[in-house]
Protein backbone atom coordinates (compact mmCIF):
# COMPACT_ATOMS: atom_id res chain seq x y z
CA UNK A 1 0.00 0.00 0.00
CA UNK A 2 1.69 2.94 -1.15
CA UNK A 3 -0.93 5.72 -1.06
CA UNK A 4 -1.18 8.45 1.80
CA UNK A 5 -4.54 6.52 2.80
CA UNK A 6 -3.21 3.37 2.25
CA UNK A 7 -0.11 3.74 4.76
CA UNK A 8 -2.90 5.18 7.16
CA UNK A 9 -5.08 1.98 6.82
CA UNK A 10 -1.43 -0.36 7.12
CA UNK A 11 -0.71 1.67 10.55
CA UNK A 12 -4.07 1.12 12.01
CA UNK A 13 -3.76 -2.96 11.44
CA UNK A 14 -0.04 -2.62 12.80
CA UNK A 15 -1.23 -1.22 15.51
CA UNK A 16 -4.69 -3.48 16.45
CA UNK A 17 -2.28 -6.38 15.74
CA UNK A 18 0.56 -4.93 18.43
CA UNK A 19 -2.38 -4.04 20.89
CA UNK A 20 -3.07 -7.98 20.71
CA UNK A 21 0.20 -8.96 21.30
CA UNK A 22 1.92 -9.67 17.52
CA UNK A 23 5.19 -8.66 16.81
CA UNK A 24 4.27 -7.24 13.24
CA UNK A 25 6.57 -6.41 10.28
CA UNK A 26 5.50 -5.12 6.82
CA UNK A 27 6.43 -6.94 3.52
CA UNK A 28 8.30 -4.63 1.30
CA UNK A 29 6.74 -3.74 -2.48
CA UNK A 30 7.83 -6.43 -5.25
CA UNK A 31 6.78 -9.38 -2.72
CA UNK A 32 9.33 -12.79 -3.52
CA UNK A 33 7.23 -15.03 -5.37
CA UNK A 34 7.38 -17.92 -2.77
CA UNK A 35 6.01 -15.61 0.19
CA UNK A 36 2.29 -15.35 -0.01
CA UNK A 37 1.24 -11.91 -1.02
CA UNK A 38 0.80 -10.44 2.38
CA UNK A 39 1.22 -6.22 3.43
CA UNK A 40 2.15 -7.04 6.82
CA UNK A 41 3.03 -10.24 9.14
CA UNK A 42 2.16 -10.75 12.23
CA UNK A 43 3.65 -13.37 14.93
CA UNK A 44 3.20 -14.17 18.39
CA UNK A 45 5.65 -16.13 20.63
CA UNK A 46 3.56 -19.12 20.22
CA UNK A 47 5.05 -19.47 16.62
CA UNK A 48 1.51 -18.46 15.12
CA UNK A 49 2.33 -16.38 12.44
CA UNK A 50 -0.32 -14.48 10.05
CA UNK A 51 0.31 -13.14 6.60
CA UNK A 52 -2.34 -10.07 6.21
CA UNK A 53 -3.33 -8.76 2.49
CA UNK A 54 -5.01 -5.41 2.94
CA UNK A 55 -7.71 -4.11 0.62
CA UNK A 56 -9.71 -1.13 0.52
CA UNK A 57 -12.91 -1.34 -0.74
CA UNK A 58 -15.08 1.75 0.39
CA UNK A 59 -18.68 1.14 -1.50
CA UNK A 60 -18.79 -2.38 -1.63
CA UNK A 61 -19.87 -5.24 0.63
CA UNK A 62 -17.38 -6.89 2.81
CA UNK A 63 -18.69 -10.30 2.30
CA UNK A 64 -17.18 -13.88 1.73
CA UNK A 65 -19.09 -13.37 -1.70
CA UNK A 66 -17.44 -10.08 -2.22
CA UNK A 67 -14.06 -11.15 -0.96
CA UNK A 68 -14.29 -14.17 -3.60
CA UNK A 69 -15.34 -12.06 -6.38
CA UNK A 70 -12.28 -9.04 -6.28
CA UNK A 71 -9.54 -10.62 -4.33
CA UNK A 72 -9.56 -13.95 -6.82
CA UNK A 73 -5.37 -13.37 -7.13
CA UNK A 74 -4.97 -12.85 -3.70
CA UNK A 75 -7.19 -15.95 -2.55
CA UNK A 76 -5.12 -18.26 -5.74
CA UNK A 77 -1.73 -16.89 -4.47
CA UNK A 78 -2.38 -17.62 -0.69
CA UNK A 79 -3.70 -21.20 -1.28
CA UNK A 80 -1.12 -22.34 -3.68
CA UNK A 81 1.15 -21.20 -0.13
CA UNK A 82 -1.17 -23.48 1.68
CA UNK A 83 -0.92 -26.07 -0.23
CA UNK A 84 2.99 -25.90 -0.26
CA UNK A 85 3.04 -25.82 3.60
CA UNK A 86 0.27 -27.79 4.76
CA UNK A 87 1.96 -29.24 8.26
CA UNK A 88 2.35 -25.24 9.69
CA UNK A 89 -1.12 -25.79 10.92
CA UNK A 90 0.06 -22.40 12.69
CA UNK A 91 -0.21 -20.17 9.31
CA UNK A 92 -2.79 -17.87 8.91
CA UNK A 93 -3.50 -16.57 5.89
CA UNK A 94 -5.90 -13.73 5.53
CA UNK A 95 -7.55 -10.66 3.81
CA UNK A 96 -8.72 -7.30 5.83
CA UNK A 97 -11.39 -5.27 3.94
CA UNK A 98 -11.19 -1.94 5.17
CA UNK A 99 -13.86 0.82 4.45
CA UNK A 100 -14.63 4.56 6.61
CA UNK A 101 -18.15 3.64 7.62
CA UNK A 102 -17.16 -0.54 8.75
CA UNK A 103 -13.33 -0.37 9.45
CA UNK A 104 -11.83 -3.89 9.17
CA UNK A 105 -13.48 -6.91 8.29
CA UNK A 106 -11.53 -9.97 8.61
CA UNK A 107 -11.03 -12.61 6.56
CA UNK A 108 -9.19 -15.94 7.09
CA UNK A 109 -8.66 -17.83 3.63
CA UNK A 110 -8.64 -21.73 3.97
CA UNK A 111 -7.46 -24.25 1.44
CA UNK A 112 -11.43 -24.48 -0.17
CA UNK A 113 -12.96 -21.78 1.83
CA UNK A 114 -13.24 -18.37 3.29
CA UNK A 115 -14.78 -17.67 6.55
CA UNK A 116 -15.04 -13.72 8.79
CA UNK A 117 -12.80 -13.75 11.96
CA UNK A 118 -14.23 -12.23 14.37
CA UNK A 119 -13.58 -8.32 14.84
CA UNK A 120 -10.66 -7.40 16.55
CA UNK A 121 -11.22 -4.69 19.44
CA UNK A 122 -8.19 -1.76 20.59
CA UNK A 123 -9.61 -1.99 24.10
CA UNK A 124 -10.32 -5.41 24.85
CA UNK A 125 -11.20 -9.31 24.16
CA UNK A 126 -12.22 -10.22 20.83
CA UNK A 127 -15.89 -9.34 19.75
CA UNK A 128 -17.45 -12.04 17.45
CA UNK A 129 -19.62 -10.22 14.41
CA UNK A 130 -19.29 -13.56 12.71
CA UNK A 131 -22.27 -14.19 10.25
CA UNK A 132 -21.62 -17.25 8.97
CA UNK A 133 -18.85 -19.59 7.70
CA UNK A 134 -18.60 -20.39 4.17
Amino acid sequence: MTSRRGTLVEEGARELLQVHGYRVWVVPPGFDKKLPPAHLVAERDSGEKRFIRIRKFSHLPSTVDMVMQKCGLDLAQFRKHIARHIGHAEYHYEIWIYSLTHGFRCFEVLRDSIREIPKLSLHGPVVSQTRGVA
